[in-house]
């Protein structure tokens, strides 16, 4: 596997954001996973989010995370543990998403050619009771397999993220 995070230009977003990027087997298949998202937040202020090359078999969860305290970002080696917890609940003011091939919904949207997703999500640093973003945690955009394969870690991305002081 291999993760890389650079300032790249992606047509995906049309302007220069970090991307995470990893290859993974999936049903004896290879996919080249690509996450694009900005790496500092104001909160409540909308902020595009995309990604390709993910396998339009299984559902993602696009979210703000935080990183478990043993995963290092850029090393899908210590991918072990899922990020969590997650701002939400399940989409709730646009603060997650997920993409998955048939259903759509509020916030369910189907992937686009070659496994592709485009979503806007406004976030805060408050992503749980006692748990905030560059205080009590390191947060991140984060992909993550849907609730339909939890503990598959495959699909794990992570952008870092940090807020904008006020």
């Amino acid at each position: 596997m291999i993760s890389t995070i650079a300032a790249v230009a992606l047509p995906l977003l049309g302007t220069a954001s970090p991307v995470a990027h990893r290859t993974v087997e999936m049903d004896g298949k290879n996919y080249d996973l690509t996450l694009v998202a900005p790496t500092t937040i104001t909160a409540g202020v909308p902020v595009p989010v995309g990604g390709h090359g993910y396998n339009p078999g299984q559902g993602i969860f696009v979210a703000l995370c935080a990183i478990p305290a043993t995963v290092s970002p850029s090393d899908p080696g210590t991918f072990t543990s899922r990020p969590s917890p997650c701002l939400g609940p399940r989409g709730a003011g646009g603060t997650s998403h997920r993409i998955v091939n048939g259903a759509t919904g509020e916030h369910t949207s189907p992937y686009g050619p070659d496994g592709s997703f485009r979503v806007t999500l406004t976030l805060q640093p408050k992503i749980a009771d006692g748990v905030e973003c560059d205080v009590d945690v390191r947060c991140a955009v984060v992909t993550r397999a849907d609730f339909t394969a939890t503990d598959d870690r495959r699909l794990d991305l992570y952008v870092p993220v940090r807020f904008a002081r006020k």
